[in-house]
């Protein structure tokens, strides 16, 4: 009976731990939300339910023509702002509270997001294109990760989406933190503001230039004697 007993506790517990390690790599590989059902079916019961709710819902509206201004205005957020897009840690999955996996780590600190920040700034990772889509981040939403490195908003969400995984695409690091960042839109605008300005440096020295040797005679010999016979030319009056 003693061995039975044993037996059946080591049997369960080769369960859970079975148990434990499928649902920590179903939530590692986020395909929590599978499901066995046809995808198109659920989509249409789904659009026929919500057709139902807003049937029963529906009200009728005047229309008085005067429209009704919002209290306190709108709320204009500040284009400069960063802030971390997800700062609460998963929960912990069935291993990790047996100890068959680390634990997330926690939301970093404001000082450990500078030192990372730091890090990204020593490296030049906003003054080189993004990584994923080889282009410039201009003023598109750009996120530097924990590992340091920096993509664009939208290339980081289609790479997550399409290897459904939330892996680093540059150093394979998993269970990243992600932070909203203007160094790209910051360093793109310095950008245009030096080519506008030496544009209009450039305009300025040509115009000066055609006014000088307008006014001034050149030192070679051929080209002053020409330039005194334009300006004789200029003087004679019109025949």
């Amino acid at each position: 009976m003693l061995r039975n007993k044993g037996h059946s506790s080591k049997q369960d517990n080769l369960a859970v731990t079975a148990v434990a390690l499928q649902d920590h790599i179903v939530h590692d590989l986020q395909l929590q939300n599978l499901s066995i059902a046809d995808h198109s079916k659920t989509k249409v019961q789904k659009t026929e339910n919500r057709s139902k709710s807003l049937k029963r819902n529906a009200k009728a509206i005047i229309d008085t023509g005067l429209k009704k201004t919002p209290q306190g205005g709108p709320k204009v957020e500040d284009p400069e702002k960063e802030y971390v897009l997800d700062p609460k840690p998963p929960p912990l999955t069935l291993a990790q509270k047996l100890g068959l996996f680390d634990p997330p780590p926690l939301p970093l600190s404001v000082d450990e997001w500078d030192r990372v920040k730091q890090r990204s700034v020593e490296q030049g990772d906003s003054m080189q294109p993004c990584p994923i889509c080889k282009e410039e981040f201009g003023l598109h939403p750009q996120v530097l990760l924990s590992c340091s490195h920096v993509f664009h908003r939208a290339c980081l969400q289609a790479f997550e989406k399409f290897t459904n995984k939330k892996t680093c695409p540059l150093c394979r690091k998993n269970q990243y933190q992600t932070r909203v960042i203007r160094d790209g839109a910051r360093l793109f605008r310095i950008k245009c503001a030096t080519r506008i300005q030496a544009s209009w440096r450039g305009h300025v020295v040509r115009r000066w230039y055609r006014d000088l040797r307008r006014t001034v005679p050149p030192a070679d010999a051929k080209l002053r004697r020409k330039f005194f016979e334009a300006k004789r030319k200029e003087r004679e009056p019109a025949q």
